[in-house]
């Protein structure tokens, strides 16, 4: 961090003694403090805007991009850690994972630490996603069909002349490639109606050497058809960022490395130790430069007795610190967390993990 941004950022703190905040924060980096905008901006809008400049031009300087997967199913705020403004202002991008779900406020915030903190704000779209939505559809269309069979089951004969009574078609199970168009219709319709920055397109694929012809020709098909249609979109809106997550490797259409942004790499969120991370990323040498390759790890659970792997290593430890430490040097172009917000109730609303996490891969310039 240069000196003209440290000193702004000081100049600002010292603004904002008389006014309340709802926590205190290192204003050396380019952190959110958790303070109440309209006051500080209110008592201090110019040292405020300085600061947000300042932000917004660390943006465009070299360092490793930080992203961070927001679980934003609940309908409302109940509390600050529902809020994007809360995160840290050196968060790059946030990935919301339920886009379905914006609320009016939620819009607002959206739109705010777009402007002032030139953060951007995706969603995903993830293949994975879509076919259980598709094969939960065939589950309850199954149900249906057999009530109907059993229903209709003691129909008298029809009269010469009737045809029997015919199951009808919105029960039958829709072809899934036609399920998969519209439900990629449905989901870039959320671009535009809540105005996002990007799209994460989630999809692992799988390895095709060992499945039979007949297997090759319909995963072939699907996995064309998923991405092509990304491809296409991105074709059609190429001022608009794309990111991946999954495995490149499985990524057959050598074109479609050209069409996104970053690559985060799936396998890294099962990783158990460092050694991991560096398998992962190593399985890439021969597909994608270091610098368009992205990991992360999981925000652990808020009651680690419940849930005691999840963002856990083997050993006991977070992942998301071993993932910090391991990217320190590494030429890997991003790193994020997922399920985020989880450190804002497991620090009270400091989000001590987040922004060590932060300082550890991009350190302040000495």
């Amino acid at each position: 961090m240069n000196k003209s941004f440290k000193y702004f950022a000081s100049a600002l703190m010292v603004a904002a003694a008389g006014v309340s905040f709802t926590s205190c924060d290192d204003w050396t980096e380019p952190e959110s403090v958790d303070l109440n905008y309209g006051n500080i901006e209110t008592a201090s809008p110019e040292a405020y805007a300085k600061y947000c400049e300042n932000l917004r031009a660390y943006r465009q300087r070299p360092h490793k991009l930080v992203y961070a997967w927001v679980d934003n199913s609940a309908s409302a705020f109940t509390s600050q850690g529902g809020r994007i403004t809360a995160i840290p202002d050196s968060v790059d991008v946030i990935v919301m994972m339920n886009p379905v779900n914006i609320t009016n406020q939620m819009l607002d915030e959206m739109a705010k630490v777009r402007k002032d903190k030139g953060m951007e704000v995706i969603y995903e779209i993830n293949f994975n996603a879509i076919k259980a939505e598709w094969t939960a559809l065939c589950e309850e269309l199954a149900a249906k069909r057999l009530a109907w069979e059993a229903e209709h089951a003691n129909d008298p004969e029809p009269a010469e002349g009737e045809e029997p009574a015919q199951m009808p078609e919105e029960l039958l199970d829709p072809e899934f490639g036609d399920y998969m168009v519209n439900a990629w219709s449905t989901k870039l319709s959320y671009f535009k109606t809540y105005g996002f920055d990007g799209i994460m397109v989630g999809f692992d694929g799988k390895p095709t050497e060992y499945m039979s012809a007949e297997e090759q020709a319909a995963y072939n098909a699907q996995a064309t058809l998923f991405l092509g249609i990304a491809a296409d979109w991105h074709k059609r809106n190429p001022d608009v960022t794309l990111d991946y997550m999954g495995k490149p490797a499985n990524i057959k259409d050598n074109e479609l490395f050209d069409v996104f942004r970053m690559f985060f790499l799936s396998e890294s969120l099962s990783a158990t130790s460092e050694n991991g991370f560096t398998m992962c990323l190593a399985a890439t040498n021969s597909v994608l430069p270091a610098e368009k390759v992205g990991l992360a790890a999981y925000m652990y659970a808020l009651d680690t007795n419940a849930d005691p792997k999840t963002g856990i290593f083997s050993d006991g430890s977070y992942a998301v610190d071993h993932l910090a430490h391991w990217a320190t040097g590494k030429p890997v172009g991003a790193v994020g967390i997922i399920n985020v917000t989880n450190d804002y109730f497991i620090s009270a609303g400091k989000y001590s993990q987040v922004r060590a996490f932060i300082s550890t891969v991009n350190p302040v310039a000495k």
